[in-house]
């Protein structure tokens, strides 16, 4: 039979608060950081994919002006104007693809660009367009994931990856035609 001094013992550890906050915290804790990573990560990306979005505006202003051909530009030298903003915040060099198409008009134009995520991961197109034509601009850039769990808004590589997009679509301007785009 448990003596008098035992019970004390169990009423004083019963009512002993000491450590509780760390047991609470343990218990609150992957919860926490699972929701301040995902806030984090997607905080990123979507910076990330905001900053091409302005970079391929920018860039395709060269074209739409009629700069782009006048100079020549080629698709390497077109990359690089988007990429002189957008290297802040992502790998340029083998992460960024670059597609510049053409039509007489948008109905043409819409159905001879492919789906954003098919275009990716390789070389892209490179044709500027005339003056008064339809003209395409879009980049992408594969996000690589840091969090695994967030791989469930995964569209490319068995989602482990998401292709973030800029894209820009405009009619050139009339700008004295005969010069054109290189390659």
């Amino acid at each position: 039979m448990w003596g008098l001094s035992k019970l004390n013992r169990l009423r004083q550890m019963r009512d002993n608060e000491s450590g509780v906050a760390a047991v609470e915290f343990a218990m609150v804790a992957p919860v926490f950081f699972f929701v301040l990573g995902s806030l984090v990560e997607t905080g990123l990306m979507l910076f990330t994919e905001y900053v091409l979005q302005s970079s391929v505006q920018d860039a395709a202003r060269q074209i739409r002006t009629g700069q782009a051909q006048a100079g020549g530009m080629g698709a390497t030298a077109f990359k690089d104007l988007i990429c002189g903003t957008a290297n802040s915040v992502m790998d340029c060099d083998g992460g960024v693809t670059v597609y510049v198409n053409k039509a007489a008009n948008f109905t043409a134009l819409e159905a001879a660009v492919p789906d954003v995520i098919t275009i990716g991961g390789g070389a892209g197109t490179f044709q500027c367009g005339a003056p008064s034509e339809a003209v395409a601009v879009i980049a992408t850039y594969d996000w690589d994931f840091v969090l695994p769990f967030m791989q469930v808004f995964g569209n490319i590589e068995s989602d482990s990856k998401r292709r973030l997009s800029g894209i820009a679509m405009f009619k050139n301007e009339p700008f004295p035609a005969g010069a054109n785009c290189g390659a």
